[in-house]
């Protein structure tokens, strides 16, 4: 029971975690764009004032199925074989068409509105290249420590061989 508790536990930090990050940034975009962003979104319909709770909610949903999709393509039950690029690619892709369903679906702005899908698109562009940029340096870190490691049981086996 321990272990499902943990994993519970991760999970709805790792949520909260993005949650915060999420509403953060979207406090930041109210309080300079919010006044002028108003009119055109239910995300800023409070203007520079601050978010309305349906926001809020909104966002802590999304956080919740990123999290749950990260869960989904990097467990070793259902993926074992996919390599962690693709794994990356289809759990970047998941989160992609989740975000577009809810823009649509919350009405997050007008979907003939030009300048709202290349804000999406460069938020989400400049988000691939951050977690990008994090996995390849958590490979590389993890990579040279496992090489270390390697070295050791090598140079212990060569020691233990040699008595």
């Amino acid at each position: 029971m321990d272990k499902k508790h943990n994993i519970l536990f991760d999970f709805f930090a790792q949520a909260l975690i993005l949650f915060a990050i999420s509403i953060l940034i979207l406090i930041f975009l109210a309080t300079f764009f919010g006044d002028g962003a108003k009119e055109l979104s239910p995300l800023f319909r409070l203007g520079s004032e601050g978010l309305a709770s349906s926001t809020i909610l909104q966002f802590l949903l999304s956080s919740v199925i990123i999290t749950a999709l990260k869960e989904f393509f990097f467990s070793e039950r259902i993926f074992k074989e996919l390599m962690t690029l693709w794994r990356t690619v289809l759990m970047l892709f998941s989160i992609f068409i989740s975000s577009i369903i809810f823009i649509i679906l919350f009405k997050w702005f007008p979907l003939d509105y030009a300048w709202g899908w290349a804000g999406f698109l460069i938020c989400f562009g400049g988000s691939c290249i951050t977690i990008s940029a994090f996995l390849i340096i958590k490979t590389k870190i993890e990579s040279k420590r496992y090489e270390v490691l390697l070295d050791d049981y090598k140079r212990k086996l060569d020691a233990d061989s040699r008595e």
